[in-house]
């Protein structure tokens, strides 16, 4: 398992945004540039670098992303055997490469919420954890971390509500869909992140920090 990230503390320059976007598809181009505000379109943009980069990493011979597949829930993948998933928050991006199955990635940076706007996310057991103490954000953004890589990983999108979730740890139990492993990447103080998969990862994840201009 490989995860990559990059944090953009100041846009990609003009000259390079258009370089690093002419690598790409052009349905992934098209996509790139709907996106309003340059945060949104520049951490998309280094999602897919750091993409093709770890694709190169574990030796596919063709990484222009162009042999991308879509789920019919319009997920992208790899093949049955390499899963990927990317995921940002604010300037920080990360995508996760697993050559053993199914992967999620969440990330998300510590900040202040209205956590009532949450209520229906939870288990009993996780509600009363997150809302013991309304000024606390750690509990929370563990929790919802952890349920996010799980849908992603499971791969049927906002057909899986949360509350559908039960987490216990490092594993959880995905309502029809069975238990997963869940693991937990420290970048910074600032962030939480974890990784989701259909079997249990028991060797270091190996952390690869790049940067983009």
């Amino acid at each position: 398992m490989r995860v990559y990230y990059a944090k953009l503390d100041q846009p990609l320059t003009d000259a390079n945004y258009q370089r690093y976007l002419n690598q790409m598809p052009i349905p992934i181009q098209e996509k790139i540039r709907r996106y309003k505000n340059w945060e949104d379109a520049h951490t998309s943009l280094v999602g897919k670098l750091l993409l093709i980069q770890g694709l190169k990493d574990i030796g596919l011979p063709k990484t222009n992303l162009s042999t991308l597949q879509y789920n019919q829930y319009g997920r992208p993948y790899i093949s049955k055997n390499i899963d990927f998933n990317i995921s940002h928050s604010e300037t920080l991006v990360m995508c996760a490469i697993n050559t053993h199955g199914d992967v999620g990635i969440d990330v998300e940076k510590i900040i202040p919420i209205d956590k009532t706007d949450f209520y229906d996310c939870w288990t009993p057991k996780e509600t009363e954890a997150i809302y013991k103490d309304t000024k606390e954000y750690h509990t929370f953004y563990t929790y919802w971390t952890k349920k996010e890589a799980l849908v992603k990983a499971v791969g049927d999108g906002l057909n899986i509500p949360l509350k559908n979730i039960e987490i216990k740890a490092n594993h959880a139990t995905v309502a029809n869909h069975g238990k997963w492993y869940l693991k937990e990447i420290s970048i910074s103080e600032k962030y939480i992140a974890h990784i989701a998969t259909k079997e249990p990862y028991n060797f270091p994840i190996v952390l690869i920090q790049k940067q983009y201009t």
